[in-house]
């Protein structure tokens, strides 16, 4: 683990230092957790109380960052204090290794394969015939890769991958455990044949899967191939775990996708879209640029550039908002519709008013509902 000065450390991140800068830091930790000798940051106010309780060395803030500290904390002032704190943790901890060098002999390599420089490639992993692997891509144990697939430069393919064949990745395209890329689409023509029998005909999958450069796909994510075409998921996406990708969708740059969310197929995603956690969008739909998606919202519709959308349907976030909070009320709207109902059935009453009563449910009635 690397070691250096907290005005070393200053100097590195762009940060304005305050306090003493002599002090030796040996990695990065919460503020809650932090020692003496580790750093801290502070990305989010409500995380300020920590201030007056941690033990860290220093903390990295925002450079206006104007809040409760005590007086002899050390602060680090930087314009991005979370991103600071990212180039903090790879100076002092760095991205994990593979522990093995080479092509390792229980690997299987077809002898078509071509391979770059400095390529590492692990027990019982397959490469099958035709493939191109770019230099310094590593494939952990257990990963198969089919045939004709084309890896950049960089790749890093974690254990048990699956990519079928045809699949393509740019450079610098990480890919977790237990991923699979390029299955077959969902795709079936429903059919009665000349018995009379209805049957769900499997369409063939003739497509291929693209994926852009510095994209990072979770554990256990799925992306279909393409019925005709190519999936195409594009440059610095990043997906978390249990995403799920439908045939023939094309994803803009730099899009985030939260874990189980889903797309269907057929649909287009334009750039820095957000994909909050159980999230879902129907097939052949178009989604705009900058658009948001709360969690567990349903899309069904096609949404404008730069929208917030919550709920199922998904709506406009403001026009969520005032659904959940009416929600939230009905059991005292429920209460004064009784009361009303209650009130009007007195005075029709009292004016010798006949007619339809007014229907006013029971407690029973009340507690049933509830």
């Amino acid at each position: 683990m690397a070691m250096m000065r907290l005005a070393e450390l200053a100097e590195k991140l762009s940060g304005a230092l305050s306090g003493s800068g002599d002090v030796e830091i040996r990695g990065v930790a919460t503020l809650e957790s932090a020692g003496a000798d580790q750093v801290s940051f502070l990305a989010n106010t409500r995380y300020e109380k920590y201030l007056s309780s941690t033990q860290a060395a220093a903390v990295i803030v925002a450079s206006d960052y104007n809040g409760p500290a005590p007086e002899d904390l050390v602060l680090i002032r930087c314009s991005d204090p979370y991103f600071a704190f990212r180039q903090a943790m790879v100076l002092f901890h760095g991205f994990r290794q593979p522990g093995f060098e080479g092509i390792d002999p229980k690997a299987s390599v077809d002898p078509s394969v071509q391979l770059g420089n400095n390529v590492r490639v692990g027990p019982f992993a397959v490469l099958s015939a035709g493939c191109q692997i770019g230099s310094g891509t590593v494939i952990y144990p257990g990963v198969y890769i089919g045939p004709d697939c084309r890896l950049g430069e960089n790749c890093l393919i974690y254990p048990n991958v699956t990519l079928y064949n045809g699949t393509i990745l740019a450079d610098r395209v990480t890919i977790h455990a237990g991923s699979s890329i390029g299955h077959d689409g969902f795709g079936y023509a429903t059919h009665a044949g000349d018995d009379g029998v209805v049957r769900h005909e499997k369409i063939p999958q003739a497509g291929w899967v693209s994926i852009e450069s510095d994209v990072e796909i979770g554990a256990c994510c799925t992306i279909d191939r393409a019925t005709i075409g190519a999936t195409i998921i594009g440059q610095g996406t990043k997906f978390s775990n249990l995403v799920a990708i439908g045939h023939g969708t094309r994803m803009g740059k730099h899009c985030l996708m939260v874990a189980q969310a889903g797309i269907a197929g057929s649909v287009m995603v334009g750039d820095y879209c957000a994909f909050a956690g159980q999230c879902g969008v129907v097939g052949h739909v178009r989604i705009g640029h900058g658009v948001r998606v709360g969690a567990k919202a349903g899309i069904t519709n096609d949404v404008k550039d730069g929208q917030e959308v919550l709920g199922s349907p998904a709506v406009p976030l403001t026009e969520a908002k005032r659904a959940i909070i009416s929600t939230a009320r009905l059991p005292q709207l429920r209460t004064t519709v009784q009361q009303l109902a209650r009130q009007i059935q007195t005075i029709r009453q009292k004016l010798g008013l006949k007619g339809q009563e007014t229907d006013v449910p029971s407690n029973d009635a009340k507690e049933e509902d509830a």
